[in-house]
């Protein structure tokens, strides 16, 4: 079943200067065949729904826009600028204006839940990381954006890029969100301090296994200077084994289950009640004992935090192109030279294209000009590149002999790490990487494989009571085994199945199987 991806790609990067999209089937089992049918049976005629037409008589709307950040980042003394920066470009070509709202990706679901009930201004949501589209499916944080054809209408530069990948973001009859990012492969691992390795005498191969891993972080333990940690859990929350195992994963942290091997048996199962889980758990507690990881869930400070100090030798996380340029940029300001280890080869699943996406406010006071911005957004580099870079020459300063290349100001560092806009091929292109990079991110996409369900969505409407008391129980017994912190192996392993009991007490098991039931519809229908 495994697909290549279609040379679409390349012929759109040379003909039109745009993506066509990632290929495969994007839609859920509600939107089969390789046109959105969210952009087909919007319930509205053009007569009825928005106008095509922008309105330049009218007032100028100011579209409230959120950039995650890391926690502890403050953007706030470039916003006045960027802002206005903007303007001088969106007032006179689609009569509106931008409010960046920087919001810190711990502080994300947070602060739009909240903003959403009220009512307070919020228009562009960032719908993604820790808060992905399959989490809030039964909010009503998000608009439909078929509603009065408004994505049909007032985005077609979204639908034209996008094509079949729009499907991501269409479940239940609604078309909740569009994408962020135009190329969505993804492989998974490490990244490493490679000039810490070359000190210490390591040599990390390009691909290596999880328990190859397990040798190497043993070694640089043994080797490195007593303040250096090997590997970082942090508070534990994340679940890191998404980036040391493969694996399709369906809700937050795999609130709504797993399938670990979709091309042999697409049965969705409890993660956390799993073997693979029970031995990394065991892996991580011995990793503790050993020094490998400090083992404290009550540290705060991010993995990048500790690795830009050179006190970590590896972070988990995506590999590619545009996440190896960005990594190397800000660890290269601080003077440390990194490294790749694959783990899981680059793949499309629903997982990487709903990674990143955007979606309107439910509340958005003009839904019609948060559409008109975000179409802007993927029509002018100079937009998209004030948002991803900042201001020219205060936040980045142009490789000599060139007029695309940047590299960051150390001094006024501008680095919003969890936003994505844009389209990549007129935008420009931050250091180290080179000419060459727009090559690299369409052979990269071309390498991977596509997931049979790449197209797949769960409906959690039904579900949202349990769906919140399951992720809550996942952050409680988290952080505990992601850290070792139990106090034997033995104890581990009850605690996991304390872990697991819990889950079940609280619907896990009922979530998984409405879970099953409309994946097999979904694939009946492919």
């Amino acid at each position: 079943m495994k697909k290549k991806l279609l040379s679409l790609f390349l012929v759109g990067v040379m003909a039109l200067g745009l993506l066509a999209g990632c290929g495969g089937n994007a839609g859920n089992s509600e939107n089969k065949g390789s046109e959105n049918k969210g952009t087909e049976n919007a319930g509205n005629s053009e007569e009825d729904g928005y106008s095509t037409t922008i309105d330049m008589e009218e007032e100028a709307y100011t579209v409230a826009i959120q950039v995650v950040t890391l926690p502890g980042s403050d953007f706030s003394a470039y916003e006045a600028d960027m802002e206005a920066a903007i303007n001088e470009i969106t007032l006179p070509a689609i009569n509106c204006k931008v409010d960046i709202q920087f919001v810190w990706i711990s502080e994300i679901n947070k602060t739009t839940q909240m903003g959403v009930a009220g009512n307070e201004k919020l228009d562009l949501i960032h719908v993604a990381t820790v808060q992905r589209i399959s989490s809030v499916v039964g909010s009503d944080l998000l608009l439909d954006l078929n509603e009065g054809n408004l994505l049909k209408n007032r985005g077609p530069k979204l639908v034209e890029i996008f094509k079949d990948t729009l499907g991501a973001g269409y479940v239940n009859g609604q078309q909740l969100a569009v994408p962020a990012k135009i190329y969505t492969a993804n492989a998974r691992g490490i990244c490493y301090n490679k000039t810490m390795a070359d000190k210490l005498g390591i040599t990390v191969p390009e691909k290596i296994t999880f328990d190859e891993l397990d040798t190497i972080l043993n070694e640089v333990s043994k080797k490195a200077p007593a303040d250096v940690n090997a590997y970082y859990t942090g508070s534990g929350e994340l679940n890191y084994l998404y980036w040391l195992q493969a694996y399709d994963s369906f809700g937050s942290e795999a609130s709504y289950g797993v399938i670990l091997d979709v091309e042999k048996d697409p049965t969705v199962v409890n993660l956390y009640e799993t073997q693979m889980f029970k031995d990394y758990c065991l892996r991580t507690w011995k990793w503790t004992q050993n020094g490998v990881q400090p083992g404290d869930s009550t540290d705060s400070s991010t993995a990048q935090d500790y690795f830009n100090a050179g006190k970590l030798f590896c972070t988990v996380g995506t590999i590619s192109p545009e996440q190896n340029t960005t990594t190397a940029s800000t660890a290269g300001a601080a003077g440390i030279e990194c490294g790749w280890a694959t783990i899981v080869d680059p793949v499309v699943t629903n997982s990487d294209i709903t990674e990143y996406m955007w979606g309107i406010a439910s509340n958005s006071e003009r839904p019609d000009k948060a559409m008109d911005f975000l179409n802007f957004l993927y029509s002018n580099a100079e937009v998209a590149n004030i948002l991803k870079y900042g201001i020219k020459d205060t936040n980045y300063f142009f490789v000599e002999g060139s007029d695309k290349i940047i590299f960051p100001n150390g001094e006024k560092l501008y680095l919003p790490l969890f936003y994505q806009g844009g389209n990549n091929l007129d935008m420009l292109i931050q250091a180290p990487a080179n000419e060459a990079y727009m090559q690299e991110l369409v052979e990269f996409q071309n390498s991977a494989t596509i997931s049979p369900i790449a197209g797949y969505l769960f409906n959690d409407a039904d579900y949202q009571t349990e769906s919140s008391v399951i992720y809550t129980t996942i952050l409680e017994y988290l952080p505990t085994l992601q850290n070792g912190m139990c106090e034997s192996e033995a104890a581990t392993l009850e605690y996991i199945d304390e872990f697991v009991a819990k889950l079940k007490a609280n619907g896990i098991d009922d979530v998984i199987a409405a879970n099953q039931a409309q994946l097999d519809a979904y694939l009946a229908e492919q």
